[in-house]
């Protein structure tokens, strides 16, 4: 093998190896870190999210006899709601929001702690509060959470806020939602900031490299009015601190130094 061709083989090697070290900083569940398999011992896919203060919730009573119903059943101006099949028609269902002690107000029951407990938790609840007590038939009880709302913000394609309808969002979600990560998002180090139910905010760190994060529900599932950052990489922030003048003058030396470089391969 001659010099050049031995050159040539160093560079294309040289040049595949980069490729791979660069697709591995880049891709998403590459690699396995040494935290266990499960948190809290909650599986990933059997996740259900925990009403919390400040939740807005929807809460809907069928029976079979819509007018037994209508008493738990409060459109948006009180009874104005008309009844069918179980259902509201002609007003929109009242909204109920959760209060900072974890509260709620129901039509005749009265206060009913929501704030901890699952939507199933809570539908079970209403469910034997009202049967058989004040309803002969067992009620169809339907809670919806009106508010789950996730921000998405750095360096992503589509940075804002979305509102997710099916009230369950994974961390990968909420970035496909917002067109993904570009190409200079730090894919080791997404922070989440989240607001607990006494005010608090918390912090975490994600690093999306690592495959167990599907395993740990406080990080990989999102909560109400979650906000996630995506950092800039080293790359983007120097790119960041030069200016026009800067990017010029990079771009004479360039220009000079590959001039240079011809005019000594074509001298020898």
């Amino acid at each position: 093998m001659t010099g050049k061709r031995k050159a040539l083989f160093i560079l294309i090697m040289l040049s595949v190896l980069s490729s791979c070290s660069v697709s591995k900083r880049v891709s998403y569940l590459s690699a396995y870190s040494d935290s266990t398999s499960t948190t809290n011992g909650v599986e990933s896919g059997k996740y259900e999210l925990k009403l919390s203060p400040k939740d807005i919730l929807t809460i809907s009573v069928n029976t079979t006899i819509p007018e037994s119903a209508s008493p738990f059943n409060l459109g948006s101006s009180a009874g104005s709601g008309v009844s069918i099949q179980g259902g509201i028609q002609g007003a929109e269902l009242q909204t109920y929001i959760i209060d900072k002690d974890g509260y709620i107000i129901f039509p005749v029951i009265g206060k009913i702690k929501a704030a901890g407990l699952t939507k199933a938790e809570l539908q079970d609840l209403i469910r034997d509060k009202i049967y058989p007590e004040y309803l002969k038939e067992v009620p169809i009880v339907n809670v919806r959470l009106k508010n789950f709302q996730v921000s998405v913000l750095g360096e992503v394609n589509r940075p804002g806020s979305f509102t997710i309808s099916n009230e369950q969002c994974t961390i990968l979600d909420a970035l496909a939602l917002a067109g993904d990560l570009t190409i200079y998002g730090k894919r080791e180090n997404i922070q989440i900031i989240r607001e607990t139910g006494d005010g608090e905010k918390r912090f975490f760190s994600v690093n999306l490299q690592d495959r167990n994060i599907i395993y740990n529900p406080e990080i990989y599932y999102m909560r109400q009015n979650d906000v996630i950052y995506v950092e800039p990489n080293k790359t983007r922030t120097k790119a960041a601190g030069i200016g026009t003048a800067e990017t010029f003058s990079i771009s004479i030396v360039s220009t000079m130094i590959s001039i240079a470089t011809l005019l000594i391969t074509i001298l020898r």
